[in-house]
């Protein structure tokens, strides 16, 4: 019989900015934050937008130990030259699996992006996991926000070098993409994908590239994939955010090997504090089950 171990990867949009706004209700959100991971049992948590020095060292603090987390979780900088903040783009991966390698790609600083996103110095984190299985490759990822179609080339010129980097890096490992892309599997979303409503290139980018998406593009209900729901969130739905429709902007996604077989056991929202939001995204959790291939040996 082969061998079987599942694995349960959490996604989620922290919301914790360097700045405090009091519409968005930092402090108080955070507080919440690491009783509702724990509460999940995720093997690896990958978060974005941990800028927040203060909010992160509190979280790693609380849920390091169990968890594991990269070397570089720590550090910080300074932006115009006063204000702390992270020096991994506003990326924290935790995992209860041993890290074995993991570095922190900042995207191309010439890509005409907007002054928030080049302080906040968004990019990717590759993590080298071990599994009982073999080695697994997490990318951590985070593309730039808008809804213009400028925006979605910057997205695109963000994850060419990202796809680049990770096919000669990961030497044939599965690999779990996790993260905020920005944008939705379709150009309509939630309505099926179709010769009127193609998918999103960014999304048919990350398909071409060899992912799996657990979920249908557009599956139904809308809300069993949607992580933007201003329609329920009021954090989405403040008067400066961009985006006015619910939407699904996060995502686990796999690109298995051929040395494994996989099964998704399990893919929802999460994080949404049944009316008590933790940010102005909600979570994903997937829960996979994967074996050894008796056919690869």
């Amino acid at each position: 019989m082969s061998e079987k171990t599942s694995l349960r990867i959490v996604t989620f949009n922290a919301w914790a900015l360097p700045v405090s706004i009091p519409t968005q209700d930092k402090r108080r959100r955070l507080r919440r934050l690491s009783d509702a991971l724990a509460s999940l049992d995720a093997d690896i948590i990958v978060l974005q937008e941990m800028f927040d020095v203060r909010a992160r060292r509190r979280l790693l603090g609380q849920l390091c130990p169990p968890y594991d987390t990269t070397p570089d979780a720590r550090r910080w900088r300074r932006i115009l030259g006063l204000m702390p903040i992270d020096a991994t783009g506003g990326l924290l991966v935790l995992s209860r699996l041993p890290i074995e390698d993991a570095r922190f790609i900042p995207h191309p600083a010439d890509l005409g992006t907007k002054p928030d996103e080049r302080l906040g110095r968004k990019g990717a984190m590759i993590v080298r996991v071990e599994t009982a299985l073999g080695p697994l490759t997490v990318l951590a990822i985070h593309l730039y926000a808008g809804t213009k179609p400028k925006d979605s080339l910057v997205r695109l010129a963000q994850l060419e070098p990202l796809l680049r980097t990770l096919e000669s890096e990961t030497d044939g490992t599965p690999v779990i993409l996790a993260g905020d892309i920005n944008t939705s599997p379709t150009m309509a979303y939630p309505a099926p994908p179709g010769p009127e409503n193609p998918l999103t290139p960014e999304y048919a980018a990350l398909i071409d590239a060899g992912f799996t998406d657990p979920l249908p593009p557009n599956p139904t209900p809308a809300s069993r994939s949607a992580t933007w729901v201003p329609s329920r969130n009021r954090y989405a739905a403040l008067p400066y955010q961009e985006t006015k429709t619910d939407e699904r902007y996060d995502y686990v996604l796999v690109r298995p090997d051929s040395a494994r077989e996989w099964r998704v056991k399990e893919t929802e929202t999460v994080l949404d504090g049944t009316g008590a939001y933790l940010s102005d995204h909600v979570g994903v959790m997937v829960e996979l089950e994967w074996a050894a291939n008796d056919r690869a040996r």
